[in-house]
């Protein structure tokens, strides 16, 4: 096995582990019946900063 197909297998198996560990907290954020509103960065992402005006 090449040193490409390990990194590539070591990276797959980090995200396929992230995945997994953060399904859970996920799922109790959502189900909460708490009003997040828009400010919530887990149900509102914001992948770019805002403009300033």
């Amino acid at each position: 096995m090449s040193n490409l197909q390990y990194a590539i297998g070591v990276i797959l198996v980090l995200i396929a582990l992230a995945t997994i560990l953060a399904t859970p907290f996920l799922l109790a954020h959502s189900r909460s019946s708490y009003d997040h509103g828009p400010t919530c960065w887990w149900c509102h992402p914001r992948l770019l900063p805002r403009k300033r005006r």
